[in-house]
């Protein structure tokens, strides 16, 4: 039988637990350690976080931990495979939706004090690999969202990984990240979420390596009602027939990423764009019904 252990923790306004095989001595200390510190360099509510230095000093070459140019990268890289449908240049607008404050604690709240308009965007953002810097335009702000929580949890595996544990999954909320065996030996099963009935899952994924992530709209509401998640075409929070996606992908911040722009599509539309980014997809729309990409069951 393996050594199997599990770790629960709070960390970047989620609740995260991993799940280790044969985890080495302090492996879990290690991820979570890790968890903290990637909230501390990329929360939107915490001033000097490195995020909020870059947002509050456009113009100016500011110099970053790997971490964050990894952030930045993955944000553009989202950019251009949805074709701008997932644009992390929203802060202004999701402060202006409702959630300037931290749903764990309205004392703690989103201070971009160099806010302006402009046209520029996610793109122009320049990222310095050499001197490990990332420079700003004027106008624009990022925020982490959910794409940093995926992120985190995939980092947080190659961390396990590296250490040598046998195998991991990390789940941030509705994303996970898994890699190597599991306690059976085989793939990791992942329930999902039953959208009509909470505490049942509608569907398991098996999978051995790579990120699955699931968004609803009424995952974090405004005080008016309204969804966390901006329509970035519209700048305003999104009405959409469907109100919850699961993407299976090559990592959590991937399918992270295309779970949001789900929201913004026709369903079969959706379904066609998860599916050319070379994801899979289940998405339930208003009335619970189910739609899947053509090769979802090959996760069964």
């Amino acid at each position: 039988m393996y050594n199997v252990q599990r770790i629960d923790f709070h960390a970047m306004g989620t609740d995260f637990f991993c799940i280790a095989v044969e985890p080495t001595p302090d492996m879990f200390d290690s991820v979570y350690e890790l968890a903290t510190d990637l909230e501390k360099k990329w929360s939107r509510f915490i001033s000097d976080s490195e995020l909020m230095q870059l947002n509050n000093a456009p113009g100016s070459a500011v110099k970053v931990s790997a971490a964050t140019i990894r952030l930045i990268s993955e944000m553009q890289n989202a950019f251009e495979i949805t074709d701008g449908l997932f644009d992390p240049n929203v802060l202004g607008q999701v402060i202006d939706a409702g959630f300037a404050a931290s749903k764990d604690d309205d004392a703690k709240l989103t201070n971009w004090s160099a806010r302006a308009e402009s046209n520029f965007g996610i793109l122009d953002v320049e990222v310095d690999q050499t001197n490990s810097t990332v420079t700003i335009p004027i106008g624009v702000g990022l925020d982490a969202g959910g794409l940093g929580k995926g992120l985190a949890a995939d980092l947080m595996a190659i961390r396990a990984m590296e250490l040598g544990t046998m195998g991991i999954a990390v789940f941030a909320g509705g994303d996970v990240s898994v890699r190597g065996i599991s306690e059976t030996g085989e793939g990791w099963q992942v329930g999902i979420q039953d959208p009509a009935e909470s505490g049942k899952f509608a569907d398991t994924v098996s999978l051995s390596i790579g990120g699955i992530a699931t968004s609803g709209l009424g995952g974090w509401l405004s005080k008016a009602g309204d969804s966390h998640i901006i329509n970035p075409k519209s700048g305003l929070s999104v009405k959409s027939v469907i109100t919850q996606t699961t993407v299976v992908a090559r990592a959590a911040v991937h399918a992270e990423a295309l779970t949001k722009i789900s929201f913004m599509l026709p369903i079969e539309n959706a379904l066609a764009t998860i599916e050319n980014a070379g994801a899979q997809a289940l998405i339930f729309d208003s009335n619970f019904n189910r739609h899947e990409t053509t090769e979802w069951k090959k996760y069964k």
